[in-house]
């Protein structure tokens, strides 16, 4: 919450006059609600939390919505700010969430983000870390391979490295630039949405009524689901989550070949072991899991806090929802830098700043766009709502990023398309209106090239989830062994660097 909203807030709640009282719900119990505020803003006070939210009422219409204001969302709206379209930007969460897993940033994202705000990348750079190399180890500290993103990349990219930045402070980045792009383009926080439903308007048009648990409802033209692998509205669109493989629904019950990862931002005790570096992603491969380190810059209110990393964990059985040091230590102790050297000590942990688990299964929507039953009106997916993969080559980010710029220049473009549709020919009989009035192949093509884009980044993200499985045995010798040799060969090595950063998916203008 800003200061000024917090001061209205203080000043609201210090008079001792609530507008309303009413009943919420918070992790599955009721509790008594207080409401304050004006007409254009409220602000709800639990009684037994005491905790504030800030509310800015939605305009009941707009062209674009966007649900979802992580990188994707953010991402769709900045290209759409750079296109002059009007747009609403909403979120479930509550402002100031920093519960990311992500920390890896690609060429391909930064590239596509300073095609629409040229400064943007700059300043997430500056906060970040540079990886030159992507680097694996087996848990003897033996070399398996080193991925030279600097030599793959260097005269194709402005960007020809890794970079290592939380997702909170990107999306941080994101937020100022919208600011400085449009004024009003805002995130409208703790907004979930409900229900979607297409209208038929007044003036013959079709539009989504979406509508919010607190009652709001905004139409909109187009909709689209940034909303992360659980999507509502994929959800309410119909659209099914699939296994790339077999087409089955993602909702089955997890199987034993899906994998568990704690991921937890840890501050580490010096010395580091000699494999652990400051300045570069690792994985480590052995004895039942992976171990990967990534170094990350202290956060600008703790610039103490040298040796801070995130570490990612494949863990075999089910770990606790919040694990604690001892339980990050045991496995680092088991299978992480040091754990089987004696010329130098283990990782040890000195702090555990935040941690969580999660499983992993890939899963791709079956299609990216769902017309209105009467056309006009569309639901686009980008992001984690239409793919979903494990943490295996950092891509998760990178492909929200990417597809939510391409999504804004084609809804741009449609949007132009039925401008000048509108311009140029007055029909009266429907069955005459001219095809650009509708123009749906424009997301047909969409749907159809980043699915394709999903896939072969879903196929290379299980290809090195086998990798990260660690087994000990003599297939899993011959494999490390075979990749040793393989990434020798420099073309090989550039090869996968270059698949690594995305580069070849970018839309050819």
């Amino acid at each position: 919450m800003s200061p000024e909203v917090f001061s209205q807030f203080a000043s609201a709640h210090d008079s001792g006059t609530i507008a309303r009282q009413s009943t919420g719900c918070r992790d599955g119990k009721e509790v008594g609600l207080n409401i304050y505020g004006s007409d254009d803003r409220v602000f709800l006070l639990s009684q037994s939390t005491r905790y504030p939210l800030s509310m800015s009422a939605l305009p009941s219409s707009t062209e674009v919505l966007i649900v979802g204001a992580g990188p994707t969302g953010l991402a769709c709206a900045l290209g759409l700010a750079a296109r002059n379209v009007p747009f609403l930007l909403v979120d479930a969460l509550s402002e100031g969430h920093n519960s990311s897993r992500a920390v890896l940033m690609q060429a391909s994202s930064l590239e596509a983000l300073e095609a629409i705000h040229p400064s943007l990348p700059a300043s997430i750079v500056a906060g970040g870390i540079q990886s030159a190399t992507f680097n694996a180890v087996d848990v003897h500290e033996r070399p398996i391979f080193t991925i030279r993103m600097d030599n793959a990349l260097v005269k194709k990219t402005k960007y020809p490295f890794c970079l290592l930045v939380p997702q909170h402070r990107v999306e941080a980045r994101m937020r100022e630039a919208l600011a400085q792009k449009r004024r009003g383009g805002e995130v409208h926080w703790g907004k979930r949405v409900v229900d979607l439903r297409e209208r038929e308007t007044e003036d013959g048009s079709v539009k989504w009524d979406v509508s919010f648990e607190g009652g709001e409802t905004v139409q909109a033209r187009y909709v689209v689901a940034a909303d992360g692998s659980k999507s509502t509205i994929r959800s309410l669109a119909g659209i099914r989550f699939l296994n790339p493989y077999n087409k089955t629904p993602t909702e089955a019950t997890p199987g034993e070949k899906d994998l568990s990862f704690v991921v937890a931002d840890v501050l580490l005790e010096d010395p580091l072991p000699a494999h652990t570096p400051h300045n570069a992603i690792q994985i480590m491969v052995g004895k039942g899991g992976v171990v990967l380190t990534a170094p990350i810059p202290a956060e600008p209110t703790d610039l103490s806090s040298r040796n801070l990393f995130r570490v990612y964990l494949g863990v075999p059985d089910t770990p606790p929802s919040k694990p604690d040091s001892a339980y990050l230590q045991a496995i680092l102790d088991a299978r992480g830098p040091g754990s089987h050297t004696t010329t130098h000590p283990a990782l040890k942990i000195v702090r555990v700043l935040d941690s969580s688990r999660y499983r992993t299964r890939p899963a791709l929507a079956e299609r990216y766009v769902h017309r209105a039953s009467k056309g006009g009106a569309y639901v686009l997916l980008a992001g984690d709502s239409a793919h979903k993969h494990g943490p295996a080559g950092g891509q998760g980010m990178n492909m929200g990023v990417c597809d939510a710029t391409e999504l804004a220049d084609i809804i741009a473009d449609h949007l132009s398309s039925l401008s000048s549709s509108s311009a140029s020919s007055l029909p009266t009989d429907d069955s005459k209106k001219p095809h650009t009035a509708d123009a749906v192949e424009l997301f047909d093509a969409y749907s159809t090239r980043r699915r394709a884009v999903a896939k072969t980044v879903i196929d290379m993200v299980e290809g090195m989830t086998e990798l990260e499985r660690g087994g000990d045995g003599w297939d899993q010798w011959f494999r490390m062994n075979a990749l040793w040799l393989a990434f020798k060969i420099p073309f090989i090595n550039s090869t996968v660097a270059w698949q690594l950063s995305g580069l070849g998916h970018a839309v050819k203008k």
